[in-house]
């Protein structure tokens, strides 16, 4: 029972740290710069990629960042998709400091992140359930 608390202890300050992690990313937006999409094709392989990406239909993007060829996965967003396939400018933030991180993956994490803590949360007052009937 002790392991388990440790656990649920754990998981919830890794999930509450990206969490504020994702957050601090996303709020600072002096540091998302704008880049146009120079290509753009939508990925059906969910094997490999980004974390927050795994579960879905993801697009991979290839941009042109300080004269450097970059591309990053990225879910899949019909306006964005549309937006390229009718020849439109098309642009995505990024993170200058690493040009594979796009500003929508950030968002993704943060997602997850609340997926952890709400997870962790819930087998706490489990495990204090438990210990409460346990003694009576």
């Amino acid at each position: 029972m002790i392991w388990l608390s440790v656990l649920v202890t754990s998981l919830f300050f890794a999930a509450t740290f990206i969490m504020w992690q994702s957050k601090k990313k996303q709020l600072n937006k002096r540091i998302w710069r704008q880049v146009q999409v120079e290509n753009l094709v939508k990925v059906k392989q969910h094997k490999a990629g980004p974390l927050e990406m795994l579960g879905e239909s993801s697009l991979l993007v290839e941009f042109t960042f300080n004269e450097i060829s970059y591309c990053c996965q990225t879910a899949f967003r019909p306006d964005l998709y549309e937006s390229f396939k009718d020849q439109k400018a098309t642009f995505i933030l990024i993170d200058p400091e690493n040009p594979k991180q796009c500003y929508y993956n950030a968002c993704q994490q943060t997602r997850y992140a609340k997926l952890w803590v709400s997870l962790s949360l819930c087998l706490s007052a489990c495990l204090i359930l438990i210990a409460v009937f346990k003694h009576t």
